[in-house]
Order: C-alpha cells, then sequence, then structure tokens
C-alpha cells in the first residue's frame, strides 16, 4: 500500500509540474515578440525616379512681318492649332497699297536724281578733258614760243660778236692810225657794248622760255589731277535698290491680299499684335511647331542627379490621355535657372503622342551592381549614426532552447526604398535576420517565429 501511494503522489507531483511548465510556456509565449526573418539575397537594387510635368513645345517658330503694317483683323487665338496656309492676321490693304505707291513715287525721284548726277559728272569729265586739252597746246605754245624768241636772241648775239671780230680783223689794214684813236675806242666801245646787250637779250630769253615751259607744265599737271572722290551716285543706286526690294515685298504681300498664313503644321503659343496697331521688329505670330514633336518637362530634386544620366531610357505616361510611351530617352539634364535646388529634365517626346500644355509623368529606372547581402530596408536599424540589425539566436532556458534576438553592426553601402546593400561578410549567407516584430525588441530579446 505504501508503495502504490507513493506512486500516486509521484503520478500527481509530475502532473502538476506538466501543468506549471505548459502554463509557463503559454505565458511566455505570450509575452515574447512574434517576429518574421529573412535571409540576406544577392542582388542589384533599383533606383525609381518619378516626376510630373508639363508638355511643351519642341521647337518654336518666329512668323515674321516686316514691321510698319497697319493690321485690320486678327485670325487667330493662342493655343489654337493650325494647318500650312491657315490665316494668322490680316493687313490693312489700303494702307499696303498707299505704301505700294509712295514706294513707286519715292523709285522715281532717285531715278531722276542718279540722272542728274550722271549728267553731271559727263559734263565734268568733258570740262576736264577740254582743260587738259588746252593745257597740252599752251605747253607746246609756250615751247614754240621759247625757242624762237631765244633763237632770235641767240642770232642777235652771233651778229653783234661777228662784228667785232671784223673790227679787230681790219684794225690793222686800216691807213691813218693817228690821230683817229679816239674814235677808235669809241668804235670798240660801243660794240663790245653791243655784244653785252645781246647776252643779255639771250639769257633772258632762256629765262622767259623756262619760266613759260614751267608754267604751261604746272597747267598740265592740274588738268591731270584727280578729282575729289564722289559716292553720291552710288549711295543712291543703293537706295533705289533697297527702295525696289521694299516695293516687291509690298507687292507680294498686296498679291496675298494682305494675308499672312501659318507656314506650318503648329499651335499658337504668343500673339504679340492686335487689331488697328501696327507691326514692329518683334514677330506677332510664334507657333509651336507639330511636325518636330513636343518635349515633357519635369523638375526633381537634386539629390536625384546621382540616379539620372543622358540618353537613359524613361517612360512617359499620361493617365487622363490613357497613354504610355516606353524607351524614351532624357534628352538634357540641367540646374533649373529659377530654383537651383531642382533639375530640369527634358524628354523629347514623339509626334500625336501628346498635346502641348498636357500633363505627364516621367519614370525612370537605374539599377546599381550586383551586391551578394541585400535585406529588407525594415529589418535596418540606425542608433548614434551606427546601422544595425537584429538576428535569430539561441539560449539555454531551464524551459528548453529560446529563440533570442541578436544585435550585430553592419555597413550600409547603399540601399533604395525596399532593401539596404550591406558590406561583403556583414551577414553569413544562412543567417536569419528579423525584418518585423509584434513588439519592440533588443539584445537578449526572446522571441518566437510567426506560425510557430
Amino acid at each position: 500500500m505504501g508503495k502504490e501511494k507513493m506512486l500516486k503522489l509521484l503520478g500527481k507531483f509530475l502532473a502538476f509540474m506538466l501543468a506549471c511548465t505548459i502554463l509557463s510556456r503559454s505565458s511566455a509565449s505570450m509575452t515574447t515578440a512574434v517576429v518574421q526573418t529573412a535571409s540576406p539575397q544577392r542582388t542589384a537594387l533599383s533606383h525609381t525616379v518619378s516626376a510630373t510635368g508639363k508638355v511643351a513645345e519642341n521647337r518654336v517658330q518666329a512668323v515674321q512681318v516686316e514691321a510698319g503694317h497697319k493690321i485690320s483683323r486678327i485670325s487667330v487665338q493662342e493655343g489654337d492649332r493650325v494647318e500650312p496656309g491657315d490665316v494668322l492676321l490680316q493687313l490693312d490693304v489700303r494702307a499696303l497699297d498707299h505704301k505700294i505707291s509712295s514706294a513707286r513715287r519715292e523709285i522715281e525721284k532717285i531715278k531722276w536724281e542718279i540722272e542728274d548726277l550722271e549728267s553731271a559728272r559727263r559734263i565734268q569729265e568733258e570740262k576736264k578733258e577740254l582743260l587738259l586739252a588746252r593745257a597740252q597746246e599752251d605747253y607746246a605754245a609756250a615751247a614754240e614760243k621759247g625757242d624762237q624768241d631765244a633763237a632770235r636772241a641767240a642770232d642777235e648775239l652771233n651778229e653783234a660778236i661777228h662784228r667785232l671780230n671784223q673790227y679787230y680783223a681790219d684794225l690793222n689794214s686800216r691807213q691813218e692810225i693817228q690821230g683817229e684813236s679816239g674814235g677808235i675806242e669809241e668804235q670798240e666801245q660801243g660794240l663790245a657794248e653791243a655784244v653785252k646787250t645781246a647776252q643779255a637779250a639771250y639769257d633772258d630769253a632762256l629765262s622767259a622760255r623756262q619760266e613759260g615751259l614751267l608754267n604751261a607744265q604746272r597747267a598740265w599737271e592740274d588738268a591731270l589731277a584727280e578729282e575729289p572722290a564722289d559716292s553720291t551716285d552710288r549711295m543712291r543706286e543703293a537706295d533705289m535698290k533697297e527702295k525696289e526690294i521694299q516695293l516687291r515685298k509690298l507687292e507680294k504681300l498686296r498679291k496675298k491680299e494682305g494675308k499672312i498664313v501659318s507656314p506650318i503644321k503648329g499651335t499658337v503659343t504668343k500673339l504679340k499684335a492686335a487689331p488697328g496697331e501696327s507691326t514692329t521688329e518683334a514677330a506677332p505670330v510664334l507657333l509651336a511647331d507639330l511636325s518636330s514633336g513636343c518635349r515633357l518637362i519635369v523638375q526633381v530634386g537634386k539629390e536625384e542627379e546621382k540616379y539620372l544620366e543622358k540618353d537613359m531610357p524613361v517612360t512617359v505616361s499620361s493617365e487622363l490621355k490613357k497613354k504610355k510611351e516606353e524607351n524614351l530617352k532624357i534628352h538634357s539634364i540641367e540646374v533649373s535657372a529659377e530654383d537651383p535646388s531642382l533639375l530640369e529634365i527634358c524628354v523629347y517626346l514623339p509626334a500625336d503622342l501628346l498635346e502641348i500644355g498636357d500633363s505627364a509623368e516621367m519614370t525612370a529606372e537605374k539599377k546599381s551592381k550586383t551586391y551578394s547581402t541585400c535585406i529588407p530596408l525594415q529589418a535596418l536599424h540606425e542608433a548614434n549614426g551606427m546601422n544595425f540589425v537584429y538576428v535569430l539566436g539561441e539560449k539555454e532556458t531551464v524551459l528548453g532552447k529560446q529563440l533570442t534576438a541578436m544585435k550585430l553592426s553592419v555597413t550600409v553601402q547603399e540601399q533604395n526604398e525596399q532593401y539596404a546593400a550591406l558590406a561583403d561578410g556583414s551577414l553569413a549567407v544562412d543567417e536569419k535576420v528579423i525584418q518585423d516584430s509584434s513588439k519592440a525588441i533588443d539584445e537578449g530579446s526572446p522571441v518566437r517565429l510567426e506560425g510557430s
């Protein structure tokens, strides 16, 4: 009996201990954090940049009109789509007719002025030729007269010398020399004086000839001198050509009845004119050239620059128009002129995809290199500037083996909205990283896997 009683008591004790164990385990399970885990993955990280912007013209063409024409009617409004040949604005035809008449009169007036200038030039040339001919004649006459005067003076000098020489030759043959000495001296003196006078006359004739030739030579050179340059006629001819060009433009406008038409298929983006006003140097109409397509302009924060590059593929979509185009390319990336903290991205769109003024979204995706240790972003924690994760560990308790959270410091190389790439060797390949927990955990906190 005693042994049987002892067995019963032992059975009750064991049952009590089992109940306590079950109760303890149940209580522990109610207070233990329930966690989800993930294993490190080998993958590349994707970075997505999305932004919404407006569709703008790809190329703008200015419709030029000569300044000074009065506008009678505007046929379009900003935003209107036009085809080649559509009337944009109408010029005042009566004002055009008046300009044409005035231009023709001005051209006729210039022609008369040019004719007068040509006539005056011909007269001046004829006068110059006459002066030159006279100068040549005067030079020849001066040379002839000088030669004649010099020759005559030379003859008179030679004659005087001859008479003097003859006197000396006859002096010895004369008889009755005595008593005539006074007369002889007087006769010799008179002949010598005649030679002297003839010599002076000859010298004067040579000087007069030289002076006459010099004066005639100067008159000849003056007649040969170039007239001062006068470009008045050429300037008036240039004025006439310019007027003729203007007249042809006016006549061309008049032939079109003063209608200014669209040269391309496009959209009116700007009107700088109004009925009753006159055209200016600025183009009155600006057209977006639809034949060259459009462009989407979006803005993103400058911190996204590392994920964007020229010519990378992007997707453009419009929820309103129910349109989507993939594999378009970024044409340019520039710092916004209005806000330096933003980047302005331009994407060229194919023709007829969207219209100017539409809203559209650009999505760009860039993948990183492949990392060997990537974990879900929610598994990453940060404190005091240090990154760490919790992994599953085990420890022995009175109730048996217990899963616990182990804190490991890690180095993050790159991350996106979903994953963080850790430095190689941060975690073992089979490591279980806690990515979610039903309650806050810390180093050594007991945990249990969801579903266990």
